[in-house]
Parts: structure tokens; C-alpha cells; sequence
């Protein structure tokens, strides 16, 4: 396996200014070559109160009122019927709540491990703990055992993802032998922990271990869960219908068996002439990328994840760069991507010529792309700090964008938020879809 990095514009050329001027550079990093690698995963699955609730239609809900009576609790701050006695086992059975179907896709899942393979079980509300350590593929009576008792636990009311993370990162023991090593977080309400999530997360990232996350329903925190996937590299999905999480898990699973290069970093080292002012990833998924900062801004570290074959990760690096005179030349950063014992080195070099073109030409698709993930993640901040007005414009530029790009539905969504926020300081019940949505952006 070979790790590559491709640029444009390749040189980069800019006009000689007498004042500083962002450099637009278009990376594509991809490896050649393939082998099948042991998978080493860990899930974290929400065992809260809220999981267990059945899921039912409205007929079925109106013949299970008629017969026990029900009245409406809030339940991890959602509001649910409560019904006036308890269901009994049979009667249960035909109606699945979240954490049955988690059950159910957690038997699918062990039926595919090899025996190189490990997997590891933890579920968390107010309380985690461990329910397999991490173990063997092949020995499935283990991790069917553990499975069973899922669906009956009591840990408490509220989630505490952090705990539940740190439990999943104990699994993995250090180790040279190469494999893919993944936690998947499965969680339908709001965590109240959310600064020791993001350090899990960064723990993750330096252990080269990727955290995918799955949402469930409309209660939880979109912005902390695609965080903890952006900062560990890892995916992050919506589900709506509880009984997509097997399809989803699965999903993941298929993802992790095709990975050609695992844990990939990039680090760049800049001169004291150039600075970092953002970095988008384009593809696989659309979000603006916080990289670690060391050296006063001068050496950056970003985790990539895990690399799918034939997949590339495509970035939208922008630098913020000094005058300089026609015919010189200056080096942007020095990029070193490593994946295990495998490096790639390469130097982004800017050529300063008298009639260049800033930004080139053939970036303008590329960077109108990217003020799209830009402008929501600002509309996300605003909203989360209580300015609903700065929240709700930046929403409208946003559907704008959209439009231009030929994304109808997804501006209109965008409108209806910034509606929202203008007329209740809420957010819709189109929020997390916008959100997620707009990620997928970089699947096109």
C-alpha cells in the first residue's frame, strides 16, 4: 500500500499583490493497493430509558391506550406516552423499541466477524459498563450472551457518552499488527458531557482509532456527534426509523471491511510567511476540519481516518500568504501523510507571477462548495449561543448558496430553519436533516 497526494492547481500560481492573499489548494489524497485487514471494533450503545421504549403506530398506539390507558412523561426530555401498566412479554414482543433493534442488529453483526476479528460491547446511560470486553470473532456465544442482556438493563436516565467512550477505548490494546479499529456510538438523546466527549475523541485520534456515530430520531445533539466523527475521522449517520439500525451497523461494518489504508494523519509544517485559515473536507462527507495546532499555528495535525478503496479524501486547504514579487516563489506547507509505517511527503510550493488569477478559475465550483459547509457550521455556532438573528441569516445566505448549486430541496429546508429562528428562537424538526444533508453534499 503506497499513500498518494495529488494538488490543484499544480504549480499554484498567485499575482504579485502588495498585501496578503489566501491561496486556494485543491488535495486529493488516495493508496494504491489493497489487503484485507482484522477489524477491531468496540460499540457504545445508548441503554438509556428512551431506548426502550416500544415503537408503534398510530393504530397500534390507540388499541394499546384502549387497553392500558397512558398518559404523557417526559423521558430523557422528550416528551412519550407512558402506558398505565406495564406490557407484557408477548405483547411487548410485538412491538420493538430502539434498543431491540440494536440487539438485532448486534447478532447480525457477530454472524459476519472472522476469527482475526474482535468486537467489544458497551452501553452506557447515566452508568456504563462493559458487557463483552473486547473478544474474538469466533467466539460468538460470548458476544451473543452479552447481547442478551442489552435489552433489560437499568442504568439511569440520562447519557453519559463520555464514560461509555473511555470504556470503548480501553478495548483496544496497543499493537503493532496493522488492523482497522473503530468504535460506533449509537445514542438517541442529548449527553451531558459533551467537553469529556471531544477528548475521547481527540484520545481516539491519536491512538489512530476512528469514532462513527449513528443519531437516532430528533432528540439528539447533531453538532457533538458529527464533532466526535470529524475529530477522530470517522462517519456520521441519521436515522429516523429505528428499524434502519441493523441496515446502518451493517453499513458500517461493509465500510470498515473495504479499508485500504487505516488511520491516515496529515501534518504540515508552515513557514512564519504563510498561515492556516481553514481547511474543508470535500469528500467523503462536507464539514469544515479543526486541525490540532502546535508551534504557535506553524505545525498542524489533522486525522483523516480510515481510507476506503477507491474512496479519496479531497480537502480545500486555504492559506493565508505574504506580498511577494513577480518570478519568486514560496513554499505554502510541508504535508506528511502517514498511515501505520507507511509516509507520503510532499511540498506545496506558490509561484508569485504578474498575471495570475486568484482564486483559479477551475476552484470556483470547489470553493462555492465549501462556503456551503462554512455558512451552516456558522449558522450552528450562532444558534447554539443564543443569536437566533445572526443564526437566521446566515441560514438564508446558506439556501442561497443552495440554489445556486442546484440543491432545491435542501435550500428550502434551510429556509424553514432560519423561519423557525426568527418566529419561536427554536430550531425545526428539519434541523438535523439540513445538517446531515448537507454533509452528504460530498458524496455528489
Amino acid at each position: 500500500m503506497a499513500l498518494q497526494v495529488r494538488y490543484v492547481p499544480e504549480p499554484v500560481a498567485l499575482p504579485a499583490l502588495s498585501q496578503s492573499q489566501v491561496a486556494y489548494v485543491h488535495l486529493t489524497i488516495a493508496a494504491d493497493g489493497y489487503s484485507a485487514l482484522p477489524l477491531h471494533l468496540a460499540i457504545v450503545a445508548d441503554a438509556s430509558r428512551s431506548m426502550r421504549i416500544p415503537i408503534v403506530d398510530e393504530d397500534q398506539f390507540r388499541e394499546l391506550v384502549r387497553s392500558s390507558g397512558a398518559h404523557e412523561v417526559l423521558v430523557d426530555g422528550v416528551p412519550v406516552w407512558q402506558l398505565g401498566t406495564p406490557l407484557a412479554g408477548e405483547t411487548r414482543a410485538r412491538y420493538p423499541s430502539p434498543i431491540d433493534y440494536t440487539a438485532r442488529a448486534l447478532h447480525s453483526l457477530i454472524e459476519r466477524l472472522d476469527r482475526a476479528d474482535r468486537l467489544a460491547l458497551i452501553a452506557c446511560a447515566s452508568d456504563a459498563i462493559v458487557l463483552a470486553p473486547s473478544t474474538p470473532g469466533d467466539r460468538r456465544a460470548e458476544l451473543v450472551a452479552a447481547i442478551a442482556r442489552l435489552p433489560a438493563l437499568r442504568l439511569g436516565e440520562t447519557t453519559n457518552l463520555a464514560q461509555g467512550l473511555q470504556l470503548a477505548l480501553a478495548q483496544f490494546v496497543v499493537t503493532d499488527e496493522p488492523a482497522v479499529r473503530r468504535v460506533v456510538l449509537l445514542t438517541d438523546g442529548f449527553a451531558a458531557d459533551t467537553t469529556l466527549c471531544v477528548a475521547a475523541a481527540r484520545e481516539a485520534a491519536a491512538r489512530g482509532i476512528t469514532i462513527s456515530t449513528i443519531g437516532l430520531g430528533g432528540a439528539f445533539e447533531e453538532t457533538l456527534l458529527t464533532q466526535l466523527a470529524d475529530l477522530s475521522g470517522g462517519r456520521a449517520s441519521l436515522v429516523h426509523d429505528a428499524s434502519r439500525i441493523p441496515a446502518i451497523i451493517a453499513a458500517e461494518l461493509d465500510h470498515a471491511r473495504q479499508t485500504s489504508a487505516q488511520a491516515i494523519t496529515m501534518q504540515m509544517a508552515l513557514p512564519q510567511t504563510v498561515a492556516l485559515r481553514r481547511i474543508t473536507r470535500l469528500a467523503p462527507a462536507l464539514s469544515v476540519l479543526t486541525p490540532l495546532s502546535a508551534e504557535h499555528g506553524r505545525r498542524l495535525t489533522l486525522p483523516l481516518g480510515d481510507l476506503q478503496r477507491g474512496e479519496a479524501v479531497r480537502l480545500l486547504c486555504e492559506f493565508i500568504v505574504a506580498p511577494g514579487t513577480p518570478g519568486s516563489q514560496r513554499r505554502l506547507a510541508r504535508i506528511i501523510l502517514s498511515s501505520g509505517k507507511h509516509e507520503h511527503h510532499c511540498d506545496l510550493i506558490a509561484h508569485y507571477e504578474a498575471r495570475a488569477t486568484n482564486p483559479p478559475p477551475e476552484l470556483l465550483p470547489i470553493i462555492a462548495r465549501a462556503t456551503i459547509a462554512h455558512l451552516h457550521q456558522r449558522a450552528s455556532l450562532a444558534r447554539q449561543q443564543g443569536d437566533y438573528a445572526t443564526a437566521a441569516n446566515l441560514l438564508r445566505q446558506l439556501a442561497a448558496r443552495l440554489r445556486e448549486t442546484g440543491e432545491a430541496e435542501l435550500a428550502a429546508l434551510a429556509l424553514a430553519e432560519a423561519t423557525a429562528l426568527d418566529q419561536t428562537r427554536r430550531p425545526a424538526a428539519t434541523a438535523k436533516e439540513l445538517a446531515y444533508a448537507t454533509r452528504r453534499l460530498g458524496e455528489h
